[in-house]
């Protein structure tokens, strides 16, 4: 009778077990499956962030009510996104990738790397360190290549113009997007579409497509480690509107990460919010610009 209960209690306390474990992995599939933001209520330690940079859109042409469906939509529709988010120069690029990575502006035009088209000054990628961060961009010729082609031009790769990446990190960490799925190991990635891709040729079509299949598709970065850890957030960036727009002229930023909700953020943010966010995350000093504002942490609960 006695090893009778014994069994009854041991066998109680299994299917207790195993119920708490379902329906604690039940929760977890439920929010795997709501989408990929707001699993978690605190914003965990940060281990990578990823920057994937477009071109030449407003807020109104990718995510306002009369914009065509798209995946950004869906994402922004998920996780968080700015509704105030402006450029920091106009109507050039390389300013704002400047502006988003090292807190300046530098230069109004869009001069390839060079003597007298690059920055001694400090930058989230020589904040990181030499072997944590990493450039991938798509139909780069070769490794560091500072030169315009018909789809791609340096101009969107901000690592080339700053002079305190040594040549040899630079053709080690600025490499060509590869074709098979990639393989994030660094603390800090940012990824350059084509010319086609990012829109500053081709269509919101095709950015949206390309997109999906970095991001969403078989193998991409959103089912799949690191992502799928906890630990990353994902940055849909763009430089600014386009030719009938201004400096003041709202364009998309959309956050994707664990402990970001979905939220339209409706706060004034700009390029160097960015780059104090990104510093903020991983701990580091803000710098030039970036120190002035507010960065996008609370916003987007990161």
């Amino acid at each position: 009778m006695h090893c009778g209960r014994m069994l009854l209690v041991r066998a109680g306390v299994v299917a207790l077990v195993l119920a708490t474990i379902g329906a604690v992995g039940g929760q977890m599939s439920t929010a795997a499956a709501a989408g990929p933001c707001g699993q978690v209520r605190r914003a965990p330690a940060w281990h990578h962030i990823i920057v994937v940079s477009f071109e030449n859109h407003s807020y109104k042409d990718i995510l306002g009510r009369g914009a065509p469906r798209s995946y950004f939509k869906t994402l922004a529709g998920k996780c968080g996104s700015a509704a105030n988010f402006t450029a920091a120069h106009f109507p050039r690029s390389l300013g704002n990738y400047l502006a988003a990575t090292g807190g300046r502006v530098v230069t109004t035009s869009d001069c390839t790397p060079g003597p007298e088209c690059s920055t001694g000054g400090p930058n989230i990628f020589s904040q990181v360190g030499g072997l944590h961060w990493r450039t991938f961009a798509e139909s780069m010729p070769r490794p560091c290549y500072g030169s315009d082609t018909s789809v791609y031009v340096p101009r969107h790769v901000p690592a080339l113009y700053y002079l305190r990446i040594p040549r040899a990190v630079c053709h080690r960490d600025v490499v060509t997007l590869p074709s098979h799925p990639l393989k994030l190991r660094k603390t800090f990635t940012w990824i350059v579409p084509n010319l086609r891709h990012d829109m500053h040729d081709g269509t919101p079509a095709q950015a949206s497509s390309w997109l999906q299949s970095l991001l969403g598709g078989p193998g991409g970065l959103l089912h799949r480690r690191p992502y799928t850890r906890g630990h990353t957030a994902i940055f849909i960036w763009f430089d600014s509107a386009g030719g009938s727009g201004s400096v003041r002229t709202p364009i998309p930023f959309i956050v994707i990460s664990p402990s970001t909700p979905h939220k339209r953020a409706i706060k004034p943010l700009n390029q160097f919010s960015a780059l104090r966010g990104w510093e903020g995350m991983l701990g580091l000093p803000c710098v030039a610009n970036a120190c002035d504002v507010n960065g996008t942490r609370l916003p987007f609960h990161l």
